[in-house]
């Protein structure tokens, strides 16, 4: 697949910025019952930039940390207009991996608050308008090292304008904004694409298991159309739902679009067969820029992830029997860091990204069929199992460690974590260790739902440990079996 045509990334910038101006009083924002039109966020956009000036932070690294989500987003948009570079990080991060990344980012301050003025600034002049590097998203590494990504305003802004035209967002789409909005899918897909086709944007409570009946509350309240889940939450929702839910999808006229993990055949038909509704799958990567690709219609059958948005090419590349997937885009972050220093993306020979995903092409459309060995994705980023391994063997009384991925339809993809401990001794004093260093040092995508304590691990003749064998160990070679 090509490149549908050259894009310019030059006049991203000014182009984003006569949208403000075009629509200074239609509303943009809606968060806890509060409204924002484009006249008042540009406003904060304005206000922020100054406040960047005043303690002169141009050209310098921040990380901000805030409990509003609006706040974070409208960051977002002050940060591409002001010559600085802006880490978001959850607030709820753990101040061991908070100090690590912002050793590793040099970050010049964090930011947990900031009040935002009800004065309206509408002087855009002092706006920067040059492209620059704006935004660092952070995931896991394959050395244990958090890794940052670091993105450009102008490949930011282009990977939202296509990706805006690939799934037909335009004045009446309403959104609702319940994604994650420390990661691309919660900064690119239900938001800065948005703001592109002047639809509306509806925030509310970041999706959860408790939160599901919520979802429907917002999405008849703000009578959205358009709505982005993850597949665990829509297997979750097709159990549990009102009983005007299908009426409210037909009134509506609601479009369901899947991201982060794969989007299995059985979640696609229960969800259909209860609302008479497709889901359509989204597929992407944060270092390629974030959403790669989209269904048109959805289907049934097969786990498709649609098509390209423009500006970007993929191939397939036979490795070790396997069909993998390789991607080029435009869109494609300025490099990495870990451990402080910059590194190059790595890229094939042709300026190719391997996903670790497997998968075909036809008709134009990808589908995946799965993932290389040791690697799982979760919202958008790559989970290295070693990782997890790594962190876990560091402690003095654990001998050995294998991290499983295991995938569910019904679910986000598991991970359990099998462990081979020196003795059984302070049983209950190490497990608690254990959960406590689960706590401490591993992001919430890298947690284990499970951790199984055994008394030997399945291995070759050679010492190798078989992973394919633990998931068929029974009660007399377990320990203890500790679900988090």
């Amino acid at each position: 697949m090509r490149y549908s045509k050259k894009i310019n990334l030059s006049n991203y910038k000014k182009n984003f910025l006569d949208i403000f101006l075009r629509n200074s009083t239609k509303n943009i924002i809606t968060y806890n019952e509060k409204k924002k039109d484009y006249r008042q966020v540009l406003s904060n956009i304005i206000q922020i930039n100054q406040f960047i000036k005043e303690k002169n932070f141009e050209k310098k690294t921040l990380i901000i940390q805030f409990k509003d989500r609006s706040l974070t987003l409208i960051f977002y948009l002050a940060a591409i207009f002001s010559n600085v570079t802006i880490c978001p990080l959850d607030p709820n991060l753990p101040i061991s991996r908070l100090n690590k990344i912002k050793k590793s980012i040099k970050a010049f301050k964090v930011i947990k608050s900031f009040n935002l003025k009800d004065k309206l600034y509408s002087n855009t002049e002092e706006l920067y308008l040059n492209d620059h590097n704006f935004l660092i998203t952070f995931s896991s590494g394959t050395s244990g090292e958090p890794k940052g990504i670091v993105h450009s305003a102008n490949n930011i802004l282009g990977s939202s304008f296509s990706y805006s035209k690939l799934i037909k967002l335009n004045n009446k789409t309403r959104v609702l904004h319940c994604l994650p909005e420390f990661y691309m899918a919660g900064i690119v897909n239900t938001f800065i694409s948005c703001i592109w086709t002047s639809s509306q944007i509806f925030i509310v409570e970041t999706f959860s298991i408790k939160s599901i009946f919520k979802i429907w509350l917002n999405i008849k309240k703000f009578k959205i159309n358009l709505v982005y889940l993850v597949p665990s939450i829509y297997s979750m929702i097709s159990n549990f739902s009102p009983s005007d839910s299908k009426e409210i999808i037909k009134n509506n006229k609601i479009k369901f679009l899947s991201t982060s993990n794969n989007l299995y055949p059985n979640v696609r038909k229960t969800f259909f067969r209860k609302f008479k509704t497709k889901i359509r799958s989204c597929y992407g990567i944060t270092e390629m820029g974030g959403p790669l690709t989209n269904e048109t219609n959805g289907n049934l059958k097969s786990d498709s992830a649609g098509n390209l948005i423009n500006g970007c090419k993929v191939k397939i590349k036979s490795i070790d029997d396997k069909k993998i997937l390789f991607f080029k885009s435009i869109f494609m972050c300025k490099y990495l860091i870990i451990s402080g220093k910059k590194i190059k993306i790595k890229l094939d020979n042709q300026g190719y990204f391997n996903t670790q995903d497997t998968g075909y092409t036809t008709n134009r459309q990808i589908f995946l069929t799965g993932r290389e060995k040791d690697i799982l994705k979760k919202g958008g980023e790559l989970v290295y199992l070693k990782d997890i391994e790594n962190i876990l063997i560091k402690c003095n009384f654990v001998e050995e460690v294998a991290a499983i991925g295991i995938q569910d339809d019904l679910s986000d993809e598991k991970l359990n974590v099998y462990i081979v401990l020196d003795s059984k001794k302070n049983l209950e004093k190490r497990i608690n260790k254990l959960i406590n260093i689960v706590g401490r040092e591993m992001y919430k995508t890298e947690r284990p739902d499970k951790i199984i304590l055994l008394k030997r691990m399945p291995k070759t003749s050679s010492g190798k440990i078989i992973k394919r064998q633990l998931l068929k160990i029974h009660g007399k070679n377990k320990i203890k079996e500790i679900v988090l």
